[in-house]
């Protein structure tokens, strides 16, 4: 893969792609302590181009996933994709750039899901919930000169749901940043059930989801 699209972005972005062997060597500096942290630790990338890092360490992620999780229910494995998700967050002043990182990230868990589990069948509400974390978990935004303006969620676990907290970018330096707003807990699936009518985001296309109804008693988790 070039490291560059273009000269004029070069010039105008400072756009310079790290290549695959580079992003992986820099990854396996990153010390773990227990196997199932690669899941929960938190990535940020504040000039995420396109996505070369989040795509890997996503991938990592969803390997441990993978391993300790493929064999469980369909939403058991659907929470915790979405768990690995909630964990990585980029920056880029290229709307072009996130966009491209958006669709490479969702590829992703799609064809790891399908590959694991089949692609005729996924929780309702899912999918939506991919796109609405991708969508605010890597933005356009200015991570040096504009940090007041990049707002992110952080998602605390509670059961089969997550708390939202939502942080302005700049105050993360404080030692104890206080959230500008806090979302109550609501089970991942209903999040993004909500998400899905508030912004007409389709399902998964050509796929059958599993109805609420069919698991309404895991909704309360």
């Amino acid at each position: 893969m070039s490291q560059i699209k273009s000269k004029d972005r070069v010039r105008d972005l400072a756009e310079v792609y790290t290549n695959e062997r580079e992003v992986k060597a820099m990854l396996d500096l990153i010390p773990l302590k227990k196997e199932d942290d690669i899941i929960t630790y938190k990535y940020l990338e504040p000039a995420c181009g396109n996505g070369n890092f989040l795509i890997e360490i996503l991938r990592r992620k969803l390997k441990r996933v993978n391993e300790k999780y493929a064999a469980k229910s369909m939403r058991e494995y659907e929470f915790y994709h979405a768990r690995a998700l909630t964990t990585i967050y980029g920056i880029d002043i290229c709307k072009e750039n996130v966009a491209e990182a958006i669709e490479r990230l969702y590829r992703e868990v799609k064809s790891n899901i399908d590959l694991h589990k089949g692609s005729f069948f996924y929780s309702e509400g899912f999918f939506p919930l991919v796109h609405y974390i991708l969508t605010n978990n890597i933005v356009v935004g200015d991570s040096i000169n504009h940090a007041d303006r990049i707002e992110f969620i952080e998602y605390l676990v509670k059961g089969k749901s997550f708390e939202r907290r939502i942080f302005n970018f700049a105050s993360l330096v404080d030692p104890k940043p206080l959230p500008v707003k806090t979302l109550p807990p609501e089970n991942f699936l209903v999040i993004g059930q909500k998400y899905q009518i508030e912004t007409d985001c389709d399902d998964e296309l050509g796929q059958t989801s599993l109805k609420l109804g069919q698991a309404e008693f895991e909704l309360n988790g």
